[in-house]
């Protein structure tokens, strides 16, 4: 189901969030590896989080949003299954996601003994008691089913979140694609371009966009002004890297601005910049 896909990006791109939903220190996902897996007896695993050193429990991961009497029995069957395929010394334990209580089987009583133990846990999204200021994967999570009426400003929370988690452009991007995959889930009826005004997500690209191409024109200044002499070189360096960066940012939006469709002439007035410098980059991508 669509809930699964998302689930398995966001423990893929964040898999410290499994740890901290089950309240285990979120450190513990450094030691481990995130896959999805196919059974050789039909089973599909949702996520399964191995460990990469010994002396770790393996984490059965699975979604459930809709209503299933059999939900325990298929989820142990792929434990099982896993462990004869695989190595039955391994210690495990499983993790079961429900939206609510009312979609967990109501006939628990072959699987009481395994639910109350050390290897089971079970979380119920509609109950679960969010931080004050929750990390940016529990935040992801708290988007699935919060009320439309908070949806703008705990969107406005992801972004800020996702501004200062992500290392690089590449990080970045693939988080606020994650949350543009969720948001059309539930905003069904919009396209992703609608949901991008809606959310203002544009702002959160094109702000990473300047500050990289700001940082990358200052690297590549000061190496300038530093080839001119050493006692003008940072100076100059960082002047030339400010007007470079500039550059460089008002050239990725010129590109960007261009794909969307705008004219030359709307471009040249929303960035202020010549109509011969709008054509120019327009032209030419950016290498």
């Amino acid at each position: 189901m669509e809930t699964d896909s998302f689930f398995c990006n966001l423990f893929k791109r964040l898999p410290e969030t499994l740890f901290e939903l089950i309240h285990q220190p979120p450190e513990l996902a450094r030691s481990y590896r995130f896959d999805a897996v196919e059974l050789k007896k039909a089973f599909r695993i949702d996520g399964l989080f191995r460990p990469t050193r010994a002396g770790l429990p393996l984490y059965f991961l699975e979604v459930q949003y809709h209503a299933s009497p059999k939900f325990y029995a298929n989820l142990l069957a792929k434990v099982f299954c896993f462990l004869e395929e695989n190595d039955p010394t391994q210690d495990w334990a499983a993790v079961a996601i429900f939206s609510s209580r009312s979609v967990e089987p109501k006939a628990l009583g072959p699987y009481e003994a395994v639910l109350h133990s050390r290897h089971f846990h079970r979380v119920y999204l509609d109950e679960y008691a969010m931080p004050v200021d929750p990390p940016l994967g529990l935040s992801l999570i708290r988007l699935v089913s919060a009320p439309d009426s908070e949806m703008r400003e705990l969107v406005d929370r992801v972004k800020r979140k996702v501004d200062a988690h992500a290392p690089d452009s590449d990080a970045e991007e693939n988080l606020i694609e994650l949350v543009e995959e969720l948001l059309m889930r539930r905003f069904n009826e919009q396209s992703r371009e609608e949901i991008r005004k809606m959310f203002q997500l544009h702002d959160l690209r094109d702000t990473r966009v300047w500050r990289d191409a700001v940082q990358e024109g200052i690297e590549q200044g000061i190496e300038q002004g530093i080839e001119q002499g050493i006692e003008q070189g940072i100076e100059q360096g960082i002047e030339q890297g400010i007007e470079k960066g500039r550059t460089l940012a008002q050239r990725e939006m010129v590109q960007k601005c261009t794909a969307r469709g705008m004219s030359a002439k709307q471009i040249a007035e929303l960035l202020g910049i010549s109509l011969k410098d709008v054509r120019r980059w327009a032209k030419r991508p950016r290498k």
